[in-house]
């Protein structure tokens, strides 16, 4: 019985790991050592009302582990110390320069819609409005999307 009792509190100790070392490897191992308790088990109690019993049990486990992992979580993100929102405040991972809208640039390749774009001797990604523009026009910067920058024909 002792040796039941170790399998089940080691698979449930692995479940619970998962929550805080993501990657199903401790999930997997500890599903593995729930259910081979569940048939050691069977092999030293063969009556069916106590393996019904059991397996209530380990579901109430389970279920418990989870619930506690979960909480821990909750709790340690309103501390700040999983989730660090203060670094994350506003970020994103491309932004265009917006110091570049409203000047003019030369267009490096054909921007059918996108290609590139030459302002003051520095390349750039660029997003046409719509048109497509020939290598060598002129343009103008009026926006940008991600790391692209959104310009229009100069109209002469």
């Amino acid at each position: 019985m002792l040796f039941v009792l170790s399998l089940a509190l080691v698979g449930l100790f692995l479940i619970y790991l998962e929550f805080f070392l993501p990657g199903a490897v401790m999930a997997i191992g500890g599903s593995i050592l729930l259910l081979s308790s569940v048939f050691v088990f069977h092999m030293e109690k063969p009556h069916m009302m106590v393996l019904v019993l059991y397996l209530l049990a380990l579901a109430i486990a389970v279920y418990s582990i989870a619930r506690f992992a979960l909480w821990q979580i909750s709790n340690s993100a309103k501390d700040g110390t999983v989730l660090l929102a203060s670094d994350q405040a506003g970020f994103q991972a491309c932004a265009f320069p917006k110091e570049m809208i409203g000047k003019k640039a030369t267009v490096g390749t054909d921007l059918k819609p996108s290609g590139a774009i030459e302002i003051d001797g520095q390349v750039f990604q660029a997003l046409s409005d719509g048109d497509y523009i020939d290598k060598d026009a002129e343009v103008i910067v009026i926006g940008g999307q991600g790391s692209h920058l959104i310009v229009t024909r100069i109209k002469q």
